[in-house]
């Protein structure tokens, strides 16, 4: 059983530590939280299930890097199907916290927890993200009469900074993904500002051909060739050919040959 003192120490260190987490992606982040929270209540596994629209379930998005969380992948109980029932999907559907010193008698414990882990003491705590509950967290050992009172106010503590990492986490990924999208459509803008014929042009600049070598290629007159150089790097304002490769490289219109490997 996990020791009575020390409690207020135990919970300033911990939440000290998850406020040092480096991790800004959610998985990792969420992974390294549990861990931590493994380690203060002596958990054979902690895990942080998230709520999941698409499929009605509550999914480990973190999961404490112990035996018993590699386990629980590998049996597929990372996913609760909230049509499934179980305390923990009890738990996130009504708010009510959980604990049992003795899960093989629960009557309402799903038989994969029991059996298949052998989880005998549990505790679940609801998880709020920004204000509304996203999910569960929850921490299991194969010792019956494991977890005590504290211990389950510990982890209601903990629950509530988690929430706080994740809601980070989430604001990292979403200015992460709305960059990645602004990156997009400047790239499909400037490519929309050359013609089809342009575009041809810039890919074989890119490939180092000259004006001459591109009119052959395009069976068309120098001259033409030299007018829609002049165009695209007005355009695109870039001032040389050289600017003009490395453009089509970085918007994937060409890409460099790989480099030889002889040894």
């Amino acid at each position: 059983m996990t020791a009575e003192v020390g409690g207020d120490d135990r919970l300033l260190e911990t939440l000290q530590r998850l406020l040092g987490v480096q991790a800004v992606e959610m998985r990792p982040m969420l992974d390294e939280a549990s861990s931590l929270v493994a380690a203060a209540l002596a958990a054979d596994k902690v895990d942080v299930f998230l709520y999941e629209a698409a499929s009605d379930s509550l999914v480990a998005m973190g999961t404490s890097a112990t035996e018993l969380g590699q386990r629980q992948h590998e049996l597929g109980l990372n996913r609760l199907p909230v049509a499934n029932g179980g305390p923990t999907v009890r738990v996130f559907l009504t708010g009510e916290p959980y604990q049992s010193s003795r899960t093989d008698r629960d009557p309402d414990q799903l038989r994969g927890v029991v059996d298949g882990l052998g989880v005998r003491s549990q505790m679940d705590v609801p998880l709020d993200v920004d204000g509304r509950r996203r999910g569960v967290l929850s921490a299991e050992s194969r010792q019956p009469d494991f977890f005590t009172q504290r211990d389950l106010r510990f982890l209601a503590a903990v629950a509530g900074w988690i929430g706080v990492v994740t809601h980070r986490a989430e604001l990292s990924e979403q200015v992460a993904a709305e960059a990645e999208r602004r990156g997009r459509r400047q790239v499909v803008d400037e490519l929309a500002r050359l013609t089809p014929r342009e575009r041809e042009v810039v890919v074989l600049i890119a490939e180092g051909l000259t004006n001459a070598e591109i009119a052959l290629r395009l069976t068309v007159v120098e001259g033409t060739v030299a007018n829609h150089v002049e165009h695209i790097l007005r355009k695109l304002k870039l001032r040389s050919r050289t600017q003009v490769a490395v453009w089509a490289v970085e918007h994937g219109l060409y890409r460099l040959p790989a480099a030889d490997s002889d040894a």
